[in-house]
């Protein structure tokens, strides 16, 4: 599926690869590092899974991100997630990751991610934490 998208008097098809990018990158900015709780529902579908690390336990649908987004925000309210590096094909978007704490970094990770229509429906998430100098879960 490919959308068009006038730029003056340019026509520049953007396939769904691009589209799937984009989508992940709005999480990170607005979701992840600005606290929009709002734009979950939007990006994530209701019956998404998600097999994250760093999480004690498998995160379920838009409830379940919401929990879990809310939670670090507010136990590291001075975090932010810089993207480093995106690849996708596809439905897949595999997204390398830094996470930096007082300007200090503090975990570093890949997650890939499959979408159906725009939104989340699974991923897959493995990530450092500097501080523990380990892997958080196996």
């Amino acid at each position: 599926m490919q959308r068009r998208e006038r730029r003056g008097d340019h026509r520049r098809v953007r396939t769904v690869s691009e589209l799937n990018k984009e989508k992940i990158q709005l999480f990170v900015e607005a979701v992840l590092n600005e606290g929009h709780l709002d734009l979950i529902d939007e990006l994530v579908a209701t019956d998404y899974i998600g097999h994250i690390a760093c999480a004690r336990r498998d995160v379920i649908g838009p409830d379940g991100v919401r929990w879990l987004v809310s939670s670090y925000r507010r136990s590291h309210h001075d975090m932010y997630v810089k993207v480093e590096d995106q690849i996708a094909e596809d439905d897949r978007v595999v997204t390398r990751w830094l996470a930096i704490r007082a300007r200090t970094e503090c975990c570093r990770g890949i997650s890939i991610i499959r979408l159906l229509a725009g939104k989340q429906v699974d991923s897959l998430t493995e990530c450092t934490d500097f501080a523990a100098g380990r892997q958080p879960r196996a």
